[in-house]
């Protein structure tokens, strides 16, 4: 059972995983509005369990998905050129999003890679151009082994920070740079900027990339000055403490719904299935939130 969600939840507010799911309805108005309720009133984020996903051919995943959850929000489109998509396939692809010094790639999609993925949220560098609402991962196939989904509540990250470190609130309030240059819509800036943390419409908003933030001084050729980058030090020693984060891994068939404002995620690195058939494929959905239709 969740506790007290006003001001954020830790790991420690769910007494199981299945505080945190809902079972799949075939009636997808109806499932919507039930995923809605979990990201407005609930924790920001529900693992929807027993989609028929898993089944189906990877085309057919990704036309499901479009589908299913068009009733949650406006799907947006990822990609560029004419690698675009509504649905796209987050697998290794050979890709590494690092290169040999542990920075970066700049022309690499972390989700087309294997390895870890740090804490972040997508909003924070507008991918494609887009500030989704709300992300979707739906699973086609697992890996063998690792690959787990990793959450932290921002609300939480932010209470504490207000409690054990109020002097960097104002710093992390003031916009940061964000490196976007692997998702850089076409005739845009590589460079985006917003603050970690902003009131909007009475809720807090969160953008966080610590990574992206760090590597966007490459861009911009300006370091960032010692208050703001010990601002950035502290904000990454709270994202790392492990009471603060759920690690859950997704079953064949689970979709993950993110309130993408609230919400950070990652993942753990993973080893996949020597049989090209059988190895990790997620169906990533990128959604611009509408009101689902309420029935009276």
């Amino acid at each position: 059972m969740l506790r007290d969600i006003t001001n954020g939840w830790t790991h420690h507010s769910f007494a199981s995983p299945a505080a945190f799911r809902l079972p799949y309805l075939p009636d997808h108005a109806s499932l919507a509005r039930r995923i809605h309720e979990e990201l407005l009133d609930g924790p920001g984020f529900t693992v929807v369990t027993g989609t028929p996903i898993a089944t189906m051919s990877t085309q057919d995943a990704q036309e499901f998905s479009e589908s299913m959850l068009r009733h949650l929000g406006e799907p947006l489109p990822q990609g560029r050129g004419t690698d675009t998509a509504l649905a796209w396939l987050v697998r290794d692809e050979g890709l590494s999003a690092y290169i040999d010094d542990r920075r970066f790639h700049e022309n690499a999609y972390t989700s087309k890679s294997r390895g870890y993925l740090h804490l972040h949220n997508d909003q924070a560098v507008q991918p494609f151009g887009q500030e989704p609402d709300s992300i979707a991962l739906l699973t086609h196939r697992k890996a063998e082994q690792g690959g787990a989904s990793v959450l932290v509540d921002g609300w939480t990250v932010h209470r504490a920070l207000c409690e054990e470190f109020p002097e960097v609130l104002h710093l992390l309030g003031a916009p940061f740079p964000f490196d976007r240059r692997h998702v850089t819509p076409p005739g845009a800036p590589p460079v985006v900027w917003a603050p970690v943390f902003a009131q909007v419409g009475g809720r807090l908003h969160v953008r966080c990339n610590v990574k992206r933030i760090e590597t966007a001084t490459e861009l911009t050729g300006e370091p960032l000055p010692p208050d703001r980058r010990a601002a950035l030090d502290t904000l990454r020693q709270v994202l790392a403490r492990p009471e603060l984060k759920i690690t859950t891994l997704l079953e064949e068939g689970d979709c993950l719904v993110i309130d993408d404002r609230r919400v950070l995620h990652g993942r753990t690195s993973y080893e996949d299935h020597s049989d090209p058939a059988r190895r990790r494929c997620l169906v990533r959905v990128m959604l611009r939130r509408h009101q689902p239709t309420r029935t009276t």
